[in-house]
């Protein structure tokens, strides 16, 4: 499994290529789509280049499939607010948010705005493990 310093460095980078942000300057922790201002043409082709990098394919919804996946029956969201299960499970995948962002009433899209760069490197390393 690749190091995750290395898999942040490559994010970094492509990110850097595709909005203009020096990898210096990006930090893990940072909101992909509030802090660095990234948009849905920026995010379509910092995962094709991550995935060209990889030789994998990547999505967004990628943590919210392994969440449904372990939740099992228990639904992950209902009609796009997601559960409390669904809330716990995030917890548990997604450390790197602040917990007390994960609320009662937090829809899928909002999630998605919560999203840090290490959010990504994380996608990344999950995609990297299935495929071995």
């Amino acid at each position: 499994m690749k190091e995750q310093d290395e898999i942040f460095s490559v994010v970094a980078e492509t990110i850097e290529n595709s909005i203009g942000t020096p990898k210096e300057e990006i930090k893990l922790k940072q909101t992909i789509f509030d802090e660095l201002a990234i948009d849905s043409i920026d995010m379509v082709d910092i995962l094709f280049e991550l995935e060209s990098h990889y030789g994998i394919e990547l999505k967004v919804s990628d943590i919210e499939s392994r969440v449904r996946e372990e939740l099992g029956d228990t639904p992950y969201e209902e009609e796009g607010v997601i559960t409390h299960e669904g809330l716990a499970m995030l917890r548990k995948h997604m450390t790197e948010i602040d917990s007390s962002l994960l609320t009662e009433g937090l829809t899928v899209h909002g999630l998605v705005k919560l999203f840090t760069v290490e959010s990504l490197c994380k996608i990344v390393v999950y995609r990297l493990e299935i495929q071995e």
